[in-house]
Formats: structure tokens, C-alpha cells, sequence
């Protein structure tokens, strides 16, 4: 091998060395940088997208605030913050006069506290055959008709916000006299009052001696009223009352 193709050699040899070492040193780290900034980008744009819909969002609340703040009124009137009963009995004084009833008595019992109701499907005792198992184990005789299985009861809303701590109940019994349309629209009224009045239970009777029976009724409404607190209230006191299923 002569001089020459041996410089030659060694010449690409260091090409190849130095071509190499470019790579490494320099272009693959700025093509690695680039990927990592491409990735960074992508991350940037989807949290701008993101906060772009949240700005969206708020705007829109923003315009429909004081629609909120009226809801927000109402519903703090229906169930308010105290057990202050005045306004409550005002209104019933009111709604009797408007009617035409004669409120003979109003009774106010102690708040109670709220206790979330208890789910009735999981209260049946392990082992015991549910109704749609015993049905289908004895299959009915041909021709004879099979009875439907009883639908399982629906689990009865709650809400982990309203506990005990925060909100309690008034029973509330008001009685009444006057004729049975006159009670009837009493009754409506008082359950479309500006503070929720929930009745639960109505006893009628009627007095037929002077006259007409349905002129002469007296109608006992029985049912609650309800007190949510505010949170930074709840933290410092709780109602001294007595835990009752809502």
C-alpha cells in the first residue's frame, strides 16, 4: 500500500470521526431539544385551550349572575339559614285571611336534626330469598299464570353536603275551619308559600248539625319546615335536637 492510499485512508477515517462526533455533539442534542420543545408546545396549547373554555365558562356566568343571586334569594327564603318562624306564621295568617279559613291552632314543635334515610333494599337479612328468586325456583304448573316479580325499591336520594351538622327540621301542626273548598285552597296555598312547608299528613272531619257538612270542616294539616346553616355556622355549633330519618 503506497503513501497516498494510506493518507487517503486515514483522511476518511477522520471524516467519519468527525462526522460522527457532529452527530453526537451537536445535531443529536438539538434534535432532542426540539422534540422535548415540541412536546412542551403541545402540553402548552392544550392548558390554553382548557383555560380558554373555563374563561368561556365564567363569562357566562358572569352575565347570568344576578339571575343567580335571585335563585340563590328565593331558595334561601324557602329554606332559610335560622329557625325564625315569624315570617312562616305571618304568611299562614295571610293565606287564611285570603282563603276564607279561621286558623284555630298552631303548634311548633322542637327542631329536629336530619338523618339520611336508611336504604331499605340492603336491610333484608343475608341468606333470605329475595321475591323474584322464590318465584322463579317453584315454576308455576302449565297454563296457570305466573306472577310478576316485585320490583326492588329505588334507593332514596341524599346528598353528602347536607348532613345533620347543617340541617334540621320544625314539625309544624296547623288546624283550620271553614268550608272544604275553602281548606282545600288553604292547604294549596301554604305548600306554595314563600318558605317551604312540606305536609305530610291531613286529617278532615266534618260537622253535618248545621248544615251542610261540606261547609263546616276542620282540617289538620300536619308536615315541616326546614333550616339549612351556613357551613362557618355549623363549624362552631350544632343544633341541640333529636336525629330524625328524613
Amino acid at each position: 500500500m503506497n503513501r497516498n492510499r494510506l493518507s487517503l485512508i486515514i483522511a476518511l477515517v477522520v471524516a467519519v470521526g468527525v462526522l460522527a462526533g457532529g452527530w453526537f455533539l451537536g445535531v443529536q442534542p438539538q434534535l432532542a431539544a426540539a422534540s422535548a420543545n415540541s412536546t412542551q408546545q403541545q402540553d402548552i396549547d392544550a392548558t390554553n385551550a382548557a383555560n380558554r373554555l373555563e374563561l368561556t365558562r365564567l363569562a357566562k356566568a358572569y352575565t347570568e349572575l344576578d339571575q343567580t343571586k335571585a335563585d340563590l334569594a328565593r331558595l334561601r327564603s324557602s329554606v332559610p339559614e335560622t329557625a325564625d318562624t315569624t315570617p312562616f306564621l305571618k304568611a299562614l295568617d295571610f293565606d287564611a285571611t285570603n282563603v276564607g279559613v279561621t286558623i284555630t291552632s298552631i303548634t311548633l314543635d322542637d327542631a329536629v336534626v336530619y338523618a339520611p334515610p336508611s336504604d331499605a333494599a340492603g336491610s333484608s337479612t343475608a341468606g333470605e330469598p329475595t321475591a323474584s328468586a322464590s318465584a322463579t325456583s317453584a315454576p308455576s304448573p302449565a297454563g296457570m299464570p305466573t306472577t310478576a316479580a316485585t320490583p326492588s325499591a329505588t334507593a332514596p336520594h341524599t346528598d353528602s353536603s347536607i348532613t345533620g351538622a347543617n340541617f334540621s327540621l320544625i314539625p309544624v301542626t296547623v288546624s283550620v275551619t271553614g268550608s272544604y273548598d275553602q281548606a282545600l285552597a288553604f292547604t294549596k296555598a301554604v305548600q306554595k308559600g314563600e318558605r317551604l312547608f312540606l305536609v305530610s299528613a291531613i286529617a278532615a272531619t266534618s260537622d253535618a248539625e248545621d248544615g251542610n257538612p261540606m261547609d263546616n270542616q276542620a282540617w289538620s294539616l300536619s308536615g315541616s319546615i326546614y333550616v339549612l346553616a351556613e357551613a362557618s355556622a355549623t363549624s362552631t355549633a350544632s343544633p341541640a335536637a333529636t336525629p330524625r330519618n328524613g
